[in-house]
């Protein structure tokens, strides 16, 4: 059996702070299985274009950029069914709740807070590629799920059962209003 090639991932930054950008670039490269293609945005503007111009596998979101924010780029490309279903992880150095939560809600796949420690940064990298491969064999946007199990039963016997199992249950109400009437808890 061959093992199938590590993907090159298509990685769009959206990081107004150069200084950030290299060490997660940096991070990036050693994160990865195969260094991956990585495309940078400076504001959020920029970053809604890029997501328009550029075929990208997940998208790096900090929160607060000039022009439009983390949140109102996550919002856009959410809201846009040909980009919903590109990952997104909010890579921020705010660790407030309410940023979290929102982002969660506008529909981000990840929340990572921006560690000190550029080795603790590589290894929630590694982890964020690890994840997406994972899920990557499960679902890639296909749209459809593929069927991994065959039932033992043909459709006519599953009918049966369900026509079973509702008239079971129609003659245990019908006994317990009986028994009820009979001990006069109806009026009987």
């Amino acid at each position: 059996m061959s093992k199938k090639a590590p993907p090159v991932w298509r990685v769009l930054l959206a990081e107004d702070n150069d200084d950030h950008a290299l060490l997660i670039e940096m991070a990036l490269e050693r994160a990865a299985e195969v260094p991956p293609k990585v495309i940078r945005a400076r504001n959020g503007n920029e970053a809604v274009a890029a997501v328009q111009d550029h075929e990208v596998d997940l998208i790096l979101l900090d929160l607060k950029m000039p022009g439009r924010t983390g949140h109102e780029v996550l919002q856009v490309v959410k809201e846009d069914e040909e980009f919903r279903k590109i990952p997104v992880a909010v890579l921020t150095s705010s660790d407030q709740d309410e940023d979290m939560a929102r982002s969660y809600g506008l529909g981000g796949n990840h929340f990572i807070t921006k560690p000190e420690d550029p080795a603790e940064l590589e290894e929630r990298l590694r982890t964020l590629f690890k994840n997406l491969r994972d899920l990557d064999g499960i679902y890639r946007g296909a749209g459809r799920f593929d069927a991994t199990a065959v039932s033992a039963m043909d459709p006519d016997t599953l009918a049966v059962r369900k026509v079973a199992m509702w008239a079971g249950l129609v003659l245990v109400v019908v006994v317990l209003l009986g028994f009820a009437w009979y001990s006069g808890v109806l009026g009987g």
